[in-house]
Formats: structure tokens, sequence, C-alpha cells
């Protein structure tokens, strides 16, 4: 039958259909009634229901009956094996703890708090094993500042700041201490820390363990000692000494020491006894033996307001790092700056900081004035100058007088008529000049000050009771440069070189000379000193020098000869000399005309003393021969060739 057929069959318009659905045996109703329908339906389920196990046989039971026995009773020792070794574990941790326990070993550190330098001071450290096993091996580790000095037996090893003690066993449940004795060394008030370390291991052990305590003291002295002595008032612009004195008291010496002073504002340095090691505040000490003791006394001018507070303030001790100073000992003092209703003050050529050259005019001007309520009769101003440095000769005074004896200048109200009364918020101003010597070879000193100081008087001011009278003063120091001198000489005949070719110089031939330049300082250290000669163009350096220990170079591209002198000490009248051989070779437009050797020579150093730049300065330098007695008197112009 095709599809076509078996659709019409079923859905063609002549067929019948009987809607109606059949009974069947499945119905409810039909089930209940018909008995065979249920036992069809179990028939039908029966494969979901479990298989039943065949029923054993007795051999197949004795035979499973057995192994699972067995394999029950493997099993039970198992566990029981895994149980008693657990057990035997727990048992050994538990013996093992009750024997030892880091928490039963203590170690403790008992001694002063608070501590006085440089004497002997005395420490426990108590150590105790509360444990039922004794430890071995046992060693005691004590670590401590560099400022502490260990005194300890023979028995401990030191390296550095650690220290090993050896203390061997302990037994169980004991203790016992050791006494460390030494002395501290450090700045009062730091802080100091000793660390004890027990290193030990538990008996039959190999695992070494530690304890650790730790004990902070308080440095309450110092080992050396340090004080300034300064004034307690004084009036602003007047001279001020501080006096620095400081010890060794204990009975260890000391190395690379140093004083570092801070001073206060408006404080002016002039000079200091002995000399600054570093700029004017620091002062190398290096070794300083047991009770050993020294003193450096610094001089300047201080200044200030009314009432103002000056504080100083002093340090004994080394530099570490990063330029940090830590102090063994300090101190410091305050200064009251206290007024006069009188004030005077002075300056040279406009300036209260001036440092001049030997021969400078200084040109001094003082001015005075009356800042109180009322006014004064008959007062007198005077300048005490120190005319070591002065050329009192040209002193030019357009009023007052000059007394040499006291190395005084005066003025009164003969010469300055307002003087006589001089009223609240008046003043005036005097003048003088005077030049600096222009030789210091006479003084046989070096670091040179013109001081001056100004005073203004009256009878009518007044004195505080246990105090000296009050008076306007004003103190300046005028610092003086190095002398410095320098010349330069030609030879032909010279012990130095032997020196070759015709004199006088002829053109196309050679000749060798040799130049001496020589350098002076009679006064002030000089530092970063060098000269510098050049040569012109046509003028050769032949490579030789003396004395041989001198630095010498010479750029061929600048034709110019640098000499290194380095630190120039002062020598007074004793120069330093430097001899070089040259070589030229005159040309024809010379005929006629002496040869120049050096170009110019320049002298520069800076002074260590009043921080200024030197400069000295040499022109040109012909072939005219200097000293020599066998070719002085020959001509030195150039002849014609032969």
């Amino acid at each position: 039958m095709g599809l076509e057929e078996l659709n019409e069959k079923l859905h063609g318009r002549d067929i019948h259909l009987d809607r109606a659905r059949p009974h069947t045996a499945f119905d409810p109703g039909q089930a209940a009634a018909d008995p065979s329908v249920e036992e069809q339906f179990y028939r039908t389920e029966a494969w979901q229901a479990p298989a039943v196990k065949k029923p054993l046989s007795p051999q197949e039971l004795v035979f499973e009956d057995v192994s699972t026995r067995r394999r029950r009773r493997r099993i039970a020792l198992v566990l029981g094996s895994i149980a008693g070794l657990v057990l035997l574990g727990g048992i050994i941790f538990k013996v093992r703890s009750m024997l030892f326990d880091e928490r039963s070993v203590a170690i403790s550190i008992t001694g002063p708090k608070d501590v006085a330098s440089a004497e002997e001071t005395i420490f426990t450290v108590t150590y105790a094993n509360k444990n039922w096993a004794g430890l071995t091996n046992v060693a005691l580790v004590l670590s401590y500042p560099e400022s502490f000095h260990l005194q300890t037996g023979n028995s401990a090893e030191i390296k550095s700041s650690l220290a090993e003690i050896p203390i061997g066993q302990i037994k169980a449940n004991t203790d016992g201490k050791v006494l460390i004795k030494g002395k501290f060394y450090g700045s009062r008030g730091d802080p100091a820390y000793l660390k004890a370390t027990l290193r030990y291991s538990p008996k039959n052990v190999s695992t070494v363990f530690e304890k650790t305590a730790q004990f902070g003291v308080n440095v309450v002295s110092s080992p050396l000692s340090f004080e300034i002595t300064a004034p307690l008032e004084l009036a602003t612009g007047q001279d001020v000494e501080y006096v620095v004195d400081y010890s060794n008291k204990s009975d260890v010496p000391f190395s690379n020491l140093r004083v570092k002073m801070e001073y206060p504002e408006g404080f002016q340095f002039v000079s200091a006894e002995p000399k600054p090691s570093e700029g004017q505040s620091v002062w190398y000490i290096g070794d300083f033996g047991v009770r050993a003791n020294g003193k450096i006394v610094v001089r300047g001018v201080l200044s200030g307001e009314q009432e103002e507070q000056k504080r100083v303030h002093g340090m004994i001790g080394f530099f570490q790092g990063e330029g940090k100073f830590v102090a063994y000992a300090e101190n410091e003092r305050q200064t009251r700056i206290i007024s006069s209703p009188l004030s005077i003050s002075q300056t040279v050529n406009g300036l209260t900081d001036i440092a001049v050259n030997p021969g400078d005019i200084l040109r001094y001007v003082i001015r005075y004035r009356n800042d109180g309520n009322i006014g004064v009769r008959d007062a007198i101003v005077t300048v005490d100058i120190d005319p070591t440095a002065l050329d009192m000769s040209r002193l030019v005074l357009p009023n007052g007088a000059y007394d040499a004896a006291r190395k005084m200048l005066i003025w009164k109200a003969s010469d300055i008529p307002n003087l006589g009364r001089l009223e609240p918020g008046t003043g005036g101003e005097i003048s003088f000049s005077v030049p600096a010597a222009k030789t210091l070879a006479a003084v046989g000193d070096k670091n040179l000050s013109i001081v001056s100081v100004a005073k203004i008087d009256s009878p009518d001011l007044p004195t505080p009771l246990g105090s000296n009278k009050i008076i306007g003063s004003n103190t300046l120091y005028v610092k003086l440069n190095a002398l410095v001198s320098m010349g330069i000489k030609v030879l032909y005949d010279d012990t130095a070189f032997p020196n070759s070719g015709p004199i006088p110089p002829k053109v196309g031939q050679a000749t060798n000379y040799t130049l001496h330049v020589s350098v002076a300082n009679s006064s002030n250290d000089l530092k970063q000193a060098r000269v510098v000669a050049t040569l012109p163009t046509g003028v050769k350096y032949g490579g030789k020098f003396a004395p041989s220990g001198e630095t010498v170079a010479f750029n061929d591209r600048t034709n110019e000869l640098i000499w290194d002198l380095g630190t120039f000490f002062a020598t007074g009248s004793m120069p330093r000399e430097l001899a070089f051989q040259v070589t030229t070779t005159p040309n024809v437009s010379q005929v006629g005309k002496p040869l120049v050797l050096v170009a110019g020579v320049i002298f520069t150093a800076q002074d260590t003393f009043t921080h200024q730049d030197i400069r000295v300065e040499k022109g040109e330098q012909n072939n005219y021969l200097s000293d020599d007695k066998t070719y002085n008197f020959t001509p030195n112009e150039v002849q014609p060739a032969d």
C-alpha cells in the first residue's frame, strides 16, 4: 500500500471515525476486576527486582569465614601498630618535654643603671637550667659598646666588642652567675647596652640553642673634663676672650681627639692660641695621655643688642661618619650684652672686617654718639692702636694728639668742641690715616693684625654697684695679608746647567740661558701656591729644572711653565727658588734688540690667615745677564750673522 492510499484510508471523507477509546485490560476499573492483570504486571516488572544471591555451600561458607577473619586480623594488627607508635611517640615527647624545655632555661643581667665614667663597674649575669636534663657546650657571649672597656680573666676570648666566656656544663635544676667588670668611657648622658647570650645544647642533643638578655646603662659622667670661661657681661663691640680648659681624668689614653667650638651670632673671630687646625673652630688634639690637660684661648669681638644673651658652646670628642661629631664632654656659657649711654664705632677704609696688604693706607673713621636720655660733659675719645705693623712716621692726624709712650690717640673738647657737652641723640665723627708697614721683616712674626680699641668716656657716666664703669668701647682688627716678593735672574755661566751659544746672541745661532725665579713669603702660611712663567713663542723650554724635588710641568701649547709650590709656609727672608733652562735662536728682525726670554711671571696663592687671594706679577724679562761676572757688561742686543 502506498502512502497516498494509506492517507486516504485514514483520513478519507468516507471513513466513519469512532472517537471513543476502547477499554483495555490496563484500565483502572478493568484491572481491579481481572486478577490476571496483576500477575502479568509482576511478570513484566520482574526484571527490575534485585537478583537473589544463591545460597553458599557449607564448604564455601567455611572458606569465606576463615578469609574474613584473617583480613580482619591483619587490619587490627596494622591499626594496633599505628596506635602503638603514636602512643610511644607521645610518651617519648612527653618524657623529653619533661627532661628539656627551652622555657626552662633563663638568663638575666643585673647591675647599676647609672654609671660614672672611668670608674670600675660590676654587672652580674645570672643563668639557670630548670630542666631534668643537663646542658652541654655552654658558653656566655657578651656584646658591649666600644665605650666599655672589659676587664676579664684569661679564659675569655675577646674579639672586637664581643667576649666569649666558656662555662662548659650546667647540671639539671641548677643555676650560676658570671661577674662582668669594666669601665665606661662614653659621653655624658649617652645610653649604653650590654647584651648577654647563653649558647648551649641539651645533653645528648646536637642542636644549639640560645637565650639572650639585654641591660641598659646611662653614663652620668665623662672621662674628659671640659670647661669654658667667658665674661658674664660685656658691652657690645668689646673684646671677648673664651678660655677652654680640658683634661683626661681617666687611667687610659685617648686618640684622635678634637675640640670643636660653636660661637654666638655677632662674634668676630680674631685669633686663638694655639691656632685652630680646621677653620676657626676645630683643634686637633690627637693622642691625649692619662691625666693630661690642655688649654685653648680664643679672642674676638662680640656685638649684640642690649640684654641679649650670647651663648658659646664647646665639645671635646671625635668626628664620626658623615661629619657627625661625637662628644665625650661639652660645656657652654652665656654672656649678657649691656650698653652704655655713649656708643662708639670705627671703620677702616669703610669696612669693619678687612685684610690689607703691607704698604696700604688705612683710613680710620671714628663715630661716637650719646644714646642716653641726658647730656654728658667733658667727653674724651681715645684710640689704643698697636703700631707694630704701622708706619707711624706717616700718620695723618687733623686734630687731637698721638701719645707714643702710651700708644694712644686722644681727642678732647679742645680738639672736638661738641665733646664738651654731648646732648642726647647727638654725636660726631673723627678721622685719621696711617699706612701699614711696607716690610714686616723687622716684626719677626706671622698672622699679624693691627688692633685698635676706640673708647669714649665722661665723668657723668654711671658706675653700677659692684661693677666696673661702663663706657662706650669698640675693638677693630685689621688683618695683614702675607707679604710675598718675587724676583727673576738670567744667567749664562751657571752652576745648575751648562749653557752654550754665542754671547751676545747672533742671528741663526742658538743660545741657552738659565732663568732663576725666587719667591719669598715673610708672613702667613699660604696654600695652593704656584708660579706660572709664560715664554714667548720663539723661546723653547729645555726640559731641565732644579732642584729636582720641585713639582714642575710645562704646557707646550700655551708655552707656560708651571711651578706648583703647594703649601708655602712663611719663611721670612729665606726664599724658595727654581732654576730652569731655555733656548732661543734669534732671527734678522731681532738684530739690535734684546731677546725677551719671559713674557711674564705670575704668583698666586691663598692666605690661610686672612683667607684672601694673593697675587704677585712680574713683567717681561729679557736676556740681560744679572750677577754674571764674566758676561755682565757684554751687550745683550742680537748681533748679525757672521
